[in-house]
């Protein structure tokens, strides 16, 4: 205690002083001694280069950084660590050595305790030429009648081929909202009883190792090998975003995978009438769309704060499940994870469900591929299931008349509750992968959720038009 009797001010007080002030040799300082105190935690290295940078002192600042990718690394934050790699190689592209400082064991460790269990190991004889060739494809039943356009289902073809499985968590349905905007954080110290009042950007929010453990884009970097997580990292780019700004446009193609690192981003389809933006933060994975051939963005992904994701081209993505089946794997399951979960949320449908009973429902779907031109619906035929289109387009006809759709189409509820032959033709204007929850499966659904028939029940007796089928 000082001499008047009044606590020491903290470092940390000190530290928002000096920053406010606009004191960086002060600052400075006051980093190193809480990079001292707390040397397992990677903010201080990491806030300490980042002013140095600013000061145009490039050799100090890589020091700060390299500390801070082993720091984040050693907590399980991988994107972040890798972040702060691509930082140092801004700086000088000849430390090439900073990404072999970026591991994955932490965040395996993490989401083999906390999250879900390891992806089974399949073998699929031949290696196949593209990602979306993992799901298993639609195939027509040899003993299907006239009147009905009918598919093998999973567990009679399982012998030939063995289905995916998509393990959708709680975690994947939350639906998180942005935090209510302030202009001040207040922390209670841990040293003194004062308030410390740290600008957001002094301290930025960050997920828990645990809970990060759990977040779509962790089997990315958790279940590949060292070599694979390395590869995919030296071809990632680092994105910085300004609130306002768009990662992405609708309409742009679909060429990289994006990680988020830090901050928030809304997703918006123009398309869409009504519904909430889907925010996606730190863990985060964006642009799904590219692990099929020949898309184009579907929506406005714009930051609704300061941001960074990684950008991992979708060519790097293709050689290397070329090289690593096991990452088209992980690939398959956060795809179909994100999926199924935003139909879940958006869906009118399941829009009333809380979110353990959408992960019921998830249970009930299958994920399926069709080829384009492959009819999953005949006129005057009935329909062996429901289907909602996840990527890639579809040609709705009735006699002459055609109608382009894309995404997000759900149809076959008709002729499943009528049992009457649909009006309405649906053809694959391209590769498409889709959800399909079987005829036999309807039913379990209709009784576990009656709010379900009766919305079903309502599509069915509307406009024989109406692309839902």
């Amino acid at each position: 205690m000082s001499q008047d009797g009044r606590r020491p001010t903290s470092i940390r007080v000190q530290l928002s002083r000096a920053l406010r002030g606009k004191k960086g040799r002060e600052a400075l300082g006051l980093y190193a001694k809480l990079e001292k105190k707390e040397p397992k935690e990677p903010r201080w290295p990491h806030r300490r280069g980042d002013l140095l940078r600013r000061q145009g002192k490039g050799p100090e600042a890589i020091e700060c950084y390299e500390r801070a990718v082993v720091a984040y690394a050693e907590l399980g934050f991988v994107a972040r660590a890798a972040a702060m790699a691509k930082v140092i190689l801004l700086i000088d592209p000849s430390q090439t050595g900073a990404l072999e400082k970026v591991t994955g064991e932490k965040a395996r460790e993490l989401h083999r305790a906390k999250g879900p269990p390891p992806l089974p190991k399949r073998d699929r004889g031949m290696r196949r030429s593209s990602l979306r060739m993992d799901a298993v494809p639609l195939k027509p039943a040899a003993d299907q009648d006239d009147d009905e356009v009918r598919f093998l289902d999973i567990d009679i073809e399982v012998e030939l081929e063995e289905p995916v499985e998509i393990r959708v968590s709680l975690t994947d349905l939350e639906t998180r909202r942005p935090a209510s905007p302030k202009a001040e954080e207040i922390e209670v110290d841990v040293d003194s009883d004062d308030l410390v009042f740290l600008d957001l950007d002094e301290e930025p929010e960050r997920v828990a190792p645990e809970r990060l453990a759990q977040l779509p884009s962790m089997p990315l970097f958790a279940e590949v090998p060292e070599e694979v997580l390395r590869a995919m990292l030296a071809d990632a780019e680092l994105v910085v975003l300004d609130a306002g700004d768009a990662l992405m446009k609708e309409g742009d193609a679909s060429d990289a995978l994006f990680v988020m690192v830090e901050g928030q981003v809304e997703v918006k389809f123009p398309q869409q009438r009504g519904g909430d933006p889907i925010l996606l933060g730190e863990g985060d994975l964006v642009g799904e769309s590219c692990l099929l051939d020949d898309v184009r963005r579907r929506a406005d992904v714009i930051a609704t704060s300061p941001a960074q994701a990684l950008r991992i081209p979708k060519t790097t993505l293709d050689a290397l499940v070329g090289k690593h089946e096991e990452l088209g794997d992980v690939i398959l399951d956060l795809l179909g994870r994100r999926l199924i979960a935003n139909m879940l949320q958006t869906s009118p449908v399941f829009a009333s469900f809380d979110p353990s009973n959408r992960a019921d429902l998830a249970a009930l779907f299958e994920l399926r591929r069709a080829a384009e031109g492959l009819v999953l619906v005949e006129a005057n035929k009935r329909s062996d299931g429901l289907y909602c289109t996840l990527l890639g387009d579809l040609e709705l006809f009735v006699g002459n008349e055609t109608r382009r759709v894309g995404p997000g189409i759900i149809f076959g509820q008709r002729t499943l509750i009528s049992q009457q032959p649909s009006r309405l033709g649906v053809r694959c204007a391209s590769d498409v992968l889709l959800l399909r929850l079987p005829a036999q499966r309807f039913a379990t659904l209709a009784a576990m959720y009656p709010t379900v028939l009766e919305y079903l029940s309502n599509l069915a007796g509307g406009d024989h038009g109406d692309p839902t089928g």
